[in-house]
Protein backbone atom coordinates (compact mmCIF):
# COMPACT_ATOMS: atom_id res chain seq x y z
CA UNK A 1 0.00 0.00 0.00
CA UNK A 2 0.80 3.48 -0.84
CA UNK A 3 1.67 5.84 1.62
CA UNK A 4 0.13 8.91 2.17
CA UNK A 5 2.93 11.26 1.67
CA UNK A 6 3.93 9.41 -1.34
CA UNK A 7 0.53 9.81 -2.89
CA UNK A 8 -0.06 13.65 -2.08
CA UNK A 9 3.61 13.83 -4.06
CA UNK A 10 2.33 11.34 -7.14
CA UNK A 11 -0.60 14.01 -7.34
CA UNK A 12 1.55 16.99 -7.16
CA UNK A 13 3.34 15.85 -10.30
CA UNK A 14 0.38 15.15 -12.19
CA UNK A 15 -1.11 18.33 -11.21
CA UNK A 16 2.39 20.20 -13.38
CA UNK A 17 2.34 18.45 -15.56
CA UNK A 18 -0.85 19.10 -17.44
CA UNK A 19 -0.28 23.04 -16.55
CA UNK A 20 2.62 22.60 -18.88
CA UNK A 21 0.89 20.98 -21.55
CA UNK A 22 1.08 23.44 -25.13
CA UNK A 23 -1.99 25.58 -26.75
CA UNK A 24 -3.85 24.47 -29.02
CA UNK A 25 -2.83 26.26 -32.11
CA UNK A 26 -6.72 26.90 -33.77
CA UNK A 27 -8.82 29.98 -32.45
CA UNK A 28 -12.09 28.61 -30.37
CA UNK A 29 -15.34 28.72 -32.50
CA UNK A 30 -17.12 31.84 -32.60
CA UNK A 31 -20.35 31.52 -30.51
CA UNK A 32 -23.40 30.75 -32.51
CA UNK A 33 -25.49 33.75 -32.91
CA UNK A 34 -28.75 33.76 -30.87
CA UNK A 35 -31.65 33.99 -33.39
CA UNK A 36 -34.68 35.91 -32.13
CA UNK A 37 -38.41 34.78 -33.74
CA UNK A 38 -40.54 37.23 -35.56
CA UNK A 39 -42.80 38.73 -33.89
CA UNK A 40 -46.67 38.08 -35.18
CA UNK A 41 -48.06 40.79 -37.75
CA UNK A 42 -50.33 43.08 -35.76
CA UNK A 43 -53.83 41.95 -37.14
CA UNK A 44 -55.66 43.96 -39.73
CA UNK A 45 -58.34 46.58 -37.81
CA UNK A 46 -61.76 45.61 -38.59
CA UNK A 47 -63.55 47.78 -40.99
CA UNK A 48 -66.37 50.54 -38.63
CA UNK A 49 -69.88 48.96 -39.33
CA UNK A 50 -71.95 51.38 -40.98
CA UNK A 51 -73.90 53.54 -38.25
CA UNK A 52 -77.34 52.15 -37.77
CA UNK A 53 -79.93 54.76 -37.62
CA UNK A 54 -81.28 55.39 -34.16
CA UNK A 55 -83.82 53.02 -32.82
CA UNK A 56 -87.00 54.17 -33.61
CA UNK A 57 -88.99 55.71 -30.74
CA UNK A 58 -91.24 53.35 -29.35
CA UNK A 59 -94.68 54.41 -27.50
CA UNK A 60 -94.88 57.69 -28.86
CA UNK A 61 -98.04 58.89 -26.85
CA UNK A 62 -100.84 60.48 -29.19
CA UNK A 63 -101.08 64.05 -27.93
CA UNK A 64 -97.15 64.22 -26.94
CA UNK A 65 -95.95 67.27 -25.93
CA UNK A 66 -95.12 69.56 -29.60
CA UNK A 67 -96.80 71.51 -31.59
CA UNK A 68 -100.21 70.82 -32.60
CA UNK A 69 -100.77 70.26 -36.95
CA UNK A 70 -103.03 71.39 -38.82
CA UNK A 71 -102.44 70.36 -42.84
CA UNK A 72 -104.42 71.80 -45.63
CA UNK A 73 -107.45 72.55 -43.54
CA UNK A 74 -107.51 69.11 -41.66
CA UNK A 75 -106.30 69.06 -38.38
CA UNK A 76 -103.76 66.24 -37.37
CA UNK A 77 -104.52 63.58 -34.73
CA UNK A 78 -100.77 63.47 -33.26
CA UNK A 79 -99.16 66.38 -32.20
CA UNK A 80 -95.64 66.55 -33.53
CA UNK A 81 -92.91 64.99 -32.20
CA UNK A 82 -88.71 65.38 -31.41
CA UNK A 83 -86.64 62.80 -33.21
CA UNK A 84 -82.79 63.95 -33.09
CA UNK A 85 -83.15 67.42 -32.87
CA UNK A 86 -85.61 67.41 -36.34
CA UNK A 87 -89.58 67.39 -35.56
CA UNK A 88 -91.33 64.83 -36.77
CA UNK A 89 -95.01 64.23 -37.70
CA UNK A 90 -97.33 60.85 -38.52
CA UNK A 91 -97.70 60.41 -42.52
CA UNK A 92 -101.40 58.48 -41.92
CA UNK A 93 -102.13 61.84 -40.05
CA UNK A 94 -101.46 63.42 -43.61
CA UNK A 95 -102.65 60.26 -45.38
CA UNK A 96 -106.22 61.28 -44.34
CA UNK A 97 -105.67 64.77 -45.19
CA UNK A 98 -104.83 63.41 -48.80
CA UNK A 99 -107.97 60.72 -48.63
CA UNK A 100 -105.05 58.47 -49.19
CA UNK A 101 -103.17 55.46 -47.34
CA UNK A 102 -99.91 54.51 -45.63
CA UNK A 103 -98.50 51.02 -45.92
CA UNK A 104 -94.71 49.58 -45.65
CA UNK A 105 -92.90 46.74 -47.64
CA UNK A 106 -89.44 46.33 -45.51
CA UNK A 107 -87.95 49.59 -45.46
CA UNK A 108 -89.97 51.12 -47.91
CA UNK A 109 -93.04 53.15 -46.84
CA UNK A 110 -95.05 54.03 -49.66
CA UNK A 111 -98.07 57.29 -48.97
CA UNK A 112 -100.71 56.69 -51.62
CA UNK A 113 -103.45 59.09 -52.48
CA UNK A 114 -105.84 59.61 -55.57
CA UNK A 115 -103.04 62.09 -57.31
CA UNK A 116 -100.05 60.38 -56.54
CA UNK A 117 -97.83 58.05 -54.91
CA UNK A 118 -94.73 58.70 -52.80
CA UNK A 119 -92.19 56.14 -51.81
CA UNK A 120 -89.84 57.09 -49.56
CA UNK A 121 -87.23 54.70 -48.10
CA UNK A 122 -87.29 54.22 -44.14
CA UNK A 123 -83.38 54.28 -43.15
CA UNK A 124 -81.68 56.71 -46.06
CA UNK A 125 -85.21 59.32 -45.92
CA UNK A 126 -84.60 59.26 -49.69
CA UNK A 127 -88.06 59.65 -51.56
CA UNK A 128 -89.37 59.00 -54.78
CA UNK A 129 -92.37 60.75 -56.42
CA UNK A 130 -92.90 60.14 -60.23
CA UNK A 131 -89.59 61.32 -61.61
CA UNK A 132 -88.95 63.94 -58.44
CA UNK A 133 -86.30 62.55 -56.25
CA UNK A 134 -84.41 63.56 -53.01
CA UNK A 135 -83.57 62.95 -49.47
CA UNK A 136 -85.30 63.94 -46.51
CA UNK A 137 -82.65 65.13 -43.40
CA UNK A 138 -83.73 62.23 -41.49
CA UNK A 139 -85.17 58.54 -41.73
CA UNK A 140 -88.70 57.37 -40.81
CA UNK A 141 -89.10 55.92 -37.63
CA UNK A 142 -92.11 53.67 -36.62
CA UNK A 143 -94.02 53.76 -33.53
CA UNK A 144 -96.55 51.29 -33.37
CA UNK A 145 -98.99 51.04 -36.40
CA UNK A 146 -97.92 54.73 -37.09
CA UNK A 147 -95.08 55.71 -39.49
CA UNK A 148 -93.30 59.72 -37.99
CA UNK A 149 -91.51 61.07 -40.81
CA UNK A 150 -89.62 64.54 -40.61
CA UNK A 151 -91.64 67.95 -41.07
CA UNK A 152 -89.70 68.79 -43.75
CA UNK A 153 -91.10 66.51 -45.79
CA UNK A 154 -94.25 69.01 -46.19
CA UNK A 155 -92.08 71.53 -47.20
CA UNK A 156 -89.57 70.53 -49.41
CA UNK A 157 -91.74 67.64 -51.09
CA UNK A 158 -95.35 68.91 -51.20
CA UNK A 159 -94.36 72.71 -51.53
CA UNK A 160 -96.68 73.47 -48.14
CA UNK A 161 -96.16 76.97 -46.67
CA UNK A 162 -96.46 77.63 -42.78
CA UNK A 163 -97.21 79.99 -39.94
CA UNK A 164 -97.73 79.93 -36.08
CA UNK A 165 -100.53 80.66 -34.31
CA UNK A 166 -100.49 83.64 -32.16
CA UNK A 167 -99.75 81.65 -28.97
CA UNK A 168 -97.63 79.37 -30.60
CA UNK A 169 -99.08 76.17 -29.89
CA UNK A 170 -100.48 75.29 -33.68
CA UNK A 171 -98.36 74.95 -36.93
CA UNK A 172 -100.89 75.32 -39.48
CA UNK A 173 -99.25 74.20 -43.29
CA UNK A 174 -101.13 75.18 -46.71
CA UNK A 175 -100.37 75.31 -50.17
CA UNK A 176 -97.21 77.64 -50.71
CA UNK A 177 -98.38 81.08 -52.93
CA UNK A 178 -96.79 83.30 -55.00
CA UNK A 179 -97.87 87.50 -55.25
CA UNK A 180 -95.86 87.80 -58.56
CA UNK A 181 -98.75 88.06 -60.82
CA UNK A 182 -97.89 88.36 -64.62
CA UNK A 183 -99.29 91.85 -66.01
CA UNK A 184 -101.58 92.88 -68.74
CA UNK A 185 -104.36 90.26 -67.99
CA UNK A 186 -107.60 91.01 -67.36
CA UNK A 187 -109.84 88.86 -65.19
CA UNK A 188 -113.47 89.51 -65.02
CA UNK A 189 -114.21 89.36 -60.74
CA UNK A 190 -117.72 88.89 -59.90
CA UNK A 191 -119.45 89.87 -56.72
CA UNK A 192 -122.38 88.09 -55.57
CA UNK A 193 -124.12 87.87 -51.79
CA UNK A 194 -126.64 85.51 -51.17
CA UNK A 195 -128.11 82.54 -53.63
CA UNK A 196 -131.84 81.52 -52.65
CA UNK A 197 -135.17 81.88 -53.47
CA UNK A 198 -135.99 82.27 -50.30
CA UNK A 199 -134.90 86.18 -49.66
CA UNK A 200 -134.78 88.12 -46.70
CA UNK A 201 -133.56 91.79 -46.18
CA UNK A 202 -132.38 92.98 -49.37
CA UNK A 203 -134.08 91.07 -52.05
CA UNK A 204 -131.99 91.76 -54.92
CA UNK A 205 -128.70 90.71 -53.12
CA UNK A 206 -129.60 86.48 -53.54
CA UNK A 207 -129.52 85.37 -56.98
CA UNK A 208 -131.64 82.79 -57.90
CA UNK A 209 -130.42 79.13 -58.17
CA UNK A 210 -131.71 78.38 -61.30
CA UNK A 211 -130.56 81.62 -62.53
CA UNK A 212 -126.49 81.08 -61.50
CA UNK A 213 -127.02 77.43 -62.74
CA UNK A 214 -127.53 79.20 -66.12
CA UNK A 215 -124.47 81.85 -65.36
CA UNK A 216 -121.86 78.88 -64.58
CA UNK A 217 -123.60 76.05 -67.72
CA UNK A 218 -122.37 79.49 -69.51
CA UNK A 219 -118.88 79.64 -68.14
CA UNK A 220 -118.62 76.21 -68.20
CA UNK A 221 -119.56 75.51 -71.83
CA UNK A 222 -117.56 79.48 -73.33
CA UNK A 223 -114.30 77.93 -71.98
CA UNK A 224 -114.11 80.20 -68.70
CA UNK A 225 -111.88 79.14 -66.17
CA UNK A 226 -113.31 80.42 -62.22
CA UNK A 227 -109.94 80.76 -60.47
CA UNK A 228 -108.99 81.98 -56.87
CA UNK A 229 -107.11 84.55 -55.98
CA UNK A 230 -104.69 82.17 -55.55
CA UNK A 231 -103.99 80.85 -58.63
CA UNK A 232 -103.57 84.65 -60.23
CA UNK A 233 -99.77 83.96 -60.43
CA UNK A 234 -100.51 81.82 -63.41
CA UNK A 235 -102.92 83.80 -64.73
CA UNK A 236 -101.02 83.71 -67.89
CA UNK A 237 -101.73 79.63 -68.29
CA UNK A 238 -105.28 80.09 -67.99
CA UNK A 239 -106.75 81.22 -71.62
CA UNK A 240 -110.43 82.53 -70.02
CA UNK A 241 -110.22 82.82 -66.36
CA UNK A 242 -112.70 84.50 -64.16
CA UNK A 243 -113.13 85.06 -60.37
CA UNK A 244 -116.39 84.38 -58.45
CA UNK A 245 -116.92 86.19 -55.10
CA UNK A 246 -119.49 85.96 -52.43
CA UNK A 247 -119.33 88.48 -49.92
CA UNK A 248 -120.92 87.70 -46.34
CA UNK A 249 -121.12 84.12 -45.89
CA UNK A 250 -124.85 83.21 -45.50
CA UNK A 251 -125.97 79.92 -44.86
CA UNK A 252 -127.56 79.48 -48.53
CA UNK A 253 -123.82 79.41 -49.77
CA UNK A 254 -123.82 75.74 -48.32
CA UNK A 255 -127.07 74.77 -48.85
CA UNK A 256 -127.70 76.46 -52.62
CA UNK A 257 -123.82 77.72 -54.04
CA UNK A 258 -121.70 75.11 -52.66
CA UNK A 259 -123.84 71.65 -54.32
CA UNK A 260 -123.36 73.85 -57.72
CA UNK A 261 -120.29 74.11 -57.50
CA UNK A 262 -119.79 70.79 -56.33
CA UNK A 263 -122.08 69.80 -59.74
CA UNK A 264 -119.84 72.30 -62.27
CA UNK A 265 -115.97 71.57 -60.19
CA UNK A 266 -115.33 75.14 -60.27
CA UNK A 267 -114.23 77.26 -57.65
CA UNK A 268 -115.51 80.26 -55.81
CA UNK A 269 -114.33 82.56 -53.13
CA UNK A 270 -116.52 83.60 -50.10
CA UNK A 271 -115.59 86.66 -47.74
CA UNK A 272 -116.77 86.07 -44.23
CA UNK A 273 -118.11 87.81 -41.49
CA UNK A 274 -116.17 85.72 -38.94
CA UNK A 275 -118.73 87.01 -35.95
CA UNK A 276 -121.89 85.63 -37.31
CA UNK A 277 -120.80 82.25 -38.35
CA UNK A 278 -121.95 79.97 -35.90
CA UNK A 279 -124.19 82.61 -34.47
CA UNK A 280 -126.30 84.34 -36.80
CA UNK A 281 -128.97 81.76 -38.29
CA UNK A 282 -128.65 83.48 -41.89
CA UNK A 283 -124.92 82.63 -41.63
CA UNK A 284 -123.03 79.48 -42.40
CA UNK A 285 -121.30 77.68 -39.34
CA UNK A 286 -117.60 77.34 -39.44
CA UNK A 287 -118.09 73.22 -39.34
CA UNK A 288 -119.77 73.87 -43.13
CA UNK A 289 -117.06 76.44 -43.99
CA UNK A 290 -114.65 73.90 -42.98
CA UNK A 291 -116.23 71.67 -45.47
CA UNK A 292 -116.35 73.69 -48.54
CA UNK A 293 -112.82 74.55 -47.66
CA UNK A 294 -111.53 71.17 -47.83
CA UNK A 295 -113.40 70.38 -51.25
CA UNK A 296 -110.77 72.32 -52.94
CA UNK A 297 -113.81 74.44 -54.17
CA UNK A 298 -113.74 77.25 -51.89
CA UNK A 299 -111.42 79.71 -50.68
CA UNK A 300 -112.52 81.21 -47.24
CA UNK A 301 -111.39 84.97 -46.88
CA UNK A 302 -111.94 87.97 -44.61
CA UNK A 303 -114.73 90.46 -44.61
CA UNK A 304 -113.61 91.61 -41.33
CA UNK A 305 -114.84 90.63 -37.67
CA UNK A 306 -118.06 93.01 -37.49
CA UNK A 307 -118.59 94.50 -41.26
CA UNK A 308 -117.98 97.80 -39.70
CA UNK A 309 -117.21 100.63 -42.09
CA UNK A 310 -113.66 100.72 -41.54
CA UNK A 311 -113.20 104.56 -42.71
CA UNK A 312 -115.35 105.63 -40.13
CA UNK A 313 -112.79 103.28 -37.21
CA UNK A 314 -109.75 104.23 -35.55
CA UNK A 315 -106.69 102.71 -36.47
CA UNK A 316 -106.51 100.38 -33.54
CA UNK A 317 -110.51 99.50 -34.39
CA UNK A 318 -109.36 98.41 -37.69
CA UNK A 319 -106.65 96.51 -36.37
CA UNK A 320 -108.94 94.63 -34.53
CA UNK A 321 -111.27 93.91 -37.73
CA UNK A 322 -108.54 92.90 -39.94
CA UNK A 323 -106.31 90.85 -37.81
CA UNK A 324 -108.89 89.33 -35.62
CA UNK A 325 -110.54 88.10 -38.90
CA UNK A 326 -107.19 86.23 -40.46
CA UNK A 327 -106.40 84.60 -36.50
CA UNK A 328 -109.88 83.40 -36.69
CA UNK A 329 -109.88 82.08 -40.27
CA UNK A 330 -106.29 80.76 -39.77
CA UNK A 331 -107.47 79.21 -36.47
CA UNK A 332 -111.27 77.76 -37.50
CA UNK A 333 -110.04 77.08 -41.92
CA UNK A 334 -106.49 76.24 -41.19
CA UNK A 335 -105.15 78.60 -43.93
CA UNK A 336 -104.86 82.25 -43.51
CA UNK A 337 -106.89 84.92 -45.28
CA UNK A 338 -104.58 86.86 -47.96
CA UNK A 339 -107.42 88.46 -49.59
CA UNK A 340 -109.88 91.53 -47.55
CA UNK A 341 -113.17 92.15 -48.82
CA UNK A 342 -113.48 96.16 -47.97
CA UNK A 343 -116.98 95.80 -46.14
CA UNK A 344 -119.36 98.39 -48.78
CA UNK A 345 -115.61 99.07 -50.25
CA UNK A 346 -115.23 101.49 -47.51
CA UNK A 347 -111.61 102.05 -46.51
CA UNK A 348 -108.80 104.65 -45.70
CA UNK A 349 -105.22 105.20 -45.63
CA UNK A 350 -104.81 103.40 -42.53
CA UNK A 351 -106.65 100.49 -43.79
CA UNK A 352 -103.89 99.98 -46.52
CA UNK A 353 -100.91 100.52 -44.11
CA UNK A 354 -102.50 97.92 -41.66
CA UNK A 355 -103.26 95.56 -44.42
CA UNK A 356 -99.21 95.46 -45.59
CA UNK A 357 -97.62 91.76 -44.12
CA UNK A 358 -101.35 90.45 -43.40
CA UNK A 359 -103.18 91.02 -46.90
CA UNK A 360 -101.84 90.38 -50.58
CA UNK A 361 -105.20 91.77 -52.33
CA UNK A 362 -108.31 94.18 -51.21
CA UNK A 363 -111.64 94.35 -52.95
CA UNK A 364 -113.84 97.38 -53.99
CA UNK A 365 -117.84 97.00 -55.00
CA UNK A 366 -117.20 99.32 -57.88
CA UNK A 367 -118.06 98.02 -61.36
CA UNK A 368 -114.91 98.20 -63.53
CA UNK A 369 -112.39 95.79 -65.31
CA UNK A 370 -109.34 94.39 -63.44
CA UNK A 371 -106.21 94.23 -65.42
CA UNK A 372 -103.46 92.48 -63.34
CA UNK A 373 -100.58 94.54 -62.85
CA UNK A 374 -103.22 97.26 -61.22
CA UNK A 375 -102.90 98.30 -57.47
CA UNK A 376 -103.56 95.04 -55.85
CA UNK A 377 -105.63 97.02 -52.87
CA UNK A 378 -107.98 98.12 -55.24
CA UNK A 379 -109.49 95.64 -57.40
CA UNK A 380 -112.74 96.14 -58.92
CA UNK A 381 -115.91 93.47 -59.18
CA UNK A 382 -118.79 93.63 -61.17
CA UNK A 383 -121.75 93.44 -59.17
CA UNK A 384 -124.36 90.38 -60.02
CA UNK A 385 -127.91 90.91 -58.24
CA UNK A 386 -131.05 89.17 -58.32
CA UNK A 387 -132.20 90.83 -61.38
CA UNK A 388 -129.24 90.50 -63.26
CA UNK A 389 -129.98 88.92 -67.10
CA UNK A 390 -127.82 85.78 -68.33
CA UNK A 391 -127.21 88.75 -71.19
CA UNK A 392 -125.86 91.47 -68.85
CA UNK A 393 -124.23 88.25 -67.12
CA UNK A 394 -122.58 87.76 -70.43
CA UNK A 395 -121.28 91.12 -71.36
CA UNK A 396 -119.71 91.36 -67.36
CA UNK A 397 -117.16 87.99 -68.23
CA UNK A 398 -116.45 88.86 -71.72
Amino acid sequence: MMRPLALAALLMTLLLAACQAPASSEPPAAPEPIVLPEPDPAPEPEPEPEPEPDPAPENIPPNAAGLRLTVLAHPFQYASVTVGGLSYFALEDLAQALSGTVSALGTVITLAWPEGELQIEARSGAWFWGTDAGELPGPVYRSGQLHFAPVALLEEVFGLDSCTDAEGTMAYYYPAVSWEIPEGYTVPVLMYHGVSDDTWGYAELFVSPSELDKQLAYLRDNGFTPIWFSDLCRVDEIEKPVLLTFDDGYRDNYEELFPLLQAYDMKATIFVITENLGVNPNFMTWEQAREMAQSGLVAIESHTVTHAYLDTLTEEEQRRELTDSRERILAEIGIPSQVLCFPSGRYNQNTLSLMEGQYEIGLLMSSGVYVTGADPFRIPRWYVSRYTSLGGFQSMVN
